[in-house]
């Protein structure tokens, strides 16, 4: 009986991999990993070709922008990935009208603004200002491709998500080392904006299908309401979280002053916090279908189940990580920084909580419906991390930035969860 029960098992295994094979799974993790790596390449030819005077102007003008990408269509996109995964193909393109209307507005804005502040007041590098320029009309054509890329996740186009990140990657690799001979760092913005076009011409080739023929009605103000408040929420949630490591560093910087110590954080820390990507992968794949999930205990048990699965994962990751990290370290950066054997192991541990335990509930919440809490509780997280991450750094060094990690990756985490099992049991 009991062999019958383990081939039962193994039987079943097989068919949930197999599942997880055919609806694209293993698609957007092979696929987010390499367009890891492809990036990782591509960072270095051009900082190795490129002229470092060139490279600095280029850095300055991303820098800007990065705060253009950090409130991207006002969150638009991840409304889209929650309200079009019903079969309601009408209301569907009218959703993804409205966002695409209204994001290319905020773009546009955010923008403009930018260009006519760059232009009023003196920035440090005057010669950056060509860069924005030309590199004005990139925030747009990102919006709209994340806009098409959440459409294609809403609508389990699993696969052709996974493909376009690699298609991406590629290209900006490809056409960057074509062009850095020529044209220097001038070769990367064009390698941009030819991967982004040719993503939207494949993204539209995608949702077609899902659009061609379908008429669409105009969205209530009730429900455009619930659209901006769906897209707002997640936007301020997700930049506060983001927020955390930035604070991190500063606090490293600012409190400990020595640049030695500065520069083994940031070597330690490079590998450990790649770990939250396997969870982001399994968010990726998992968000669109709890979207469409309504039977609450059926939430609850398959929460708990994909809990323990991505626990369990991120921690033998974790462990191998632990050991492989010195000679790995070693190969990469050499023996100036093989004393950060110690400080590398207790960020896995900090970054292992966080994947671990924290970001599935916090991510799993808002594909629910439930926005407010998370939001409330980002910006409650950044600032008790904030005030925790200062007195441990003040009182424990370095190491403290992992305590404090730790302490408050647990207990929000705590919070996510219990909140989750308060909502669907309730």
């Amino acid at each position: 009986m009991k062999k019958i029960g383990k081939i039962k098992q193994i039987e079943k295994m097989k068919n949930q991999i197999k599942t997880l094979f055919c609806n694209g799974f293993f698609h957007i993790l092979l696929g987010g990993t390499l367009s890891k790596v492809i990036a990782f390449f591509s960072s270095i030819i051009i900082v190795r070709f490129v002229d470092k005077t060139e490279y600095a102007y280029l850095a300055y003008a991303d820098n800007i922008y990065s705060y253009v990408y950090l409130i991207t269509g006002l969150g638009l996109d991840s409304a889209i990935l929650k309200y079009c995964v019903s079969d309601d193909k009408e209301k569907n393109k009218s959703y993804l009208r409205f966002s695409l209307k209204y994001g290319t507005l905020a773009q546009i804005m955010i923008v403009g603004l930018i260009l006519i502040f760059i232009n009023v007041f003196p920035i440090p590098f005057s010669e950056a200002k060509i860069y924005m320029y030309i590199l004005g009309g990139y925030p747009l054509l990102y919006f709209l491709s994340i806009l098409l890329q959440a459409f294609m996740r809403a609508r389990l186009k699993n696969r052709e998500y996974a493909y376009m990140g690699i298609l991406q990657t590629g290209i900006v690799l490809g056409v960057s080392l074509t062009l850095v001979f020529v044209i220097g760092s001038f070769s990367v913005i064009i390698a941009r904006y030819i991967a982004v076009i040719t993503l939207l011409f494949w993204g539209i080739k995608v949702v077609r299908p899902e659009l061609k023929n379908i008429s669409f009605y105009k969205v209530t103000n009730r429900e455009a309401k619930e659209l901006l408040f769906f897209g707002c929420s997640m936007l301020l949630a997700n930049v506060f979280s983001m927020i955390m490591p930035i604070n991190e560093g500063f606090l490293v910087n600012n409190l400990i002053r020595d640049t030695t110590i500065s520069a083994n954080y940031k070597v330690a820390n490079l590998i450990p916090q790649q770990v939250s990507f396997v969870t982001s992968a399994i968010i990726t794949y998992y968000f669109p279908y709890f979207a469409r999930m309504n039977d609450k205990a059926k939430i609850w048990k398959k929460s708990k189940k994909l809990g323990i699965f991505t626990f369990g994962l991120i921690a033998v990751i974790s462990i191998l990580g632990i050991l492989i990290s010195p000679v790995l370290i070693r190969f990469v950066y050499g023996n100036q920084y093989s004393d950060i054997g110690n400080l590398t192991t207790l960020l896995w541990i900090m970054n292992s909580m966080n994947a671990g335990f924290r970001m599935l509930p916090m991510n799993i919440l808002p594909a629910l419906g439930y926005t407010r809490f998370n939001v409330l509780m980002s910006v409650a997280a950044c600032m008790v991390h904030m005030a925790i991450d200062y007195f441990c750094i003040l009182y424990m060094g370095i190491h403290g930035v992992a305590v404090a990690g730790c302490t408050v990756y647990l207990i929000t985490g705590l919070c996510y969860w219990y909140y989750l099992r308060k909502k669907v049991l309730a």
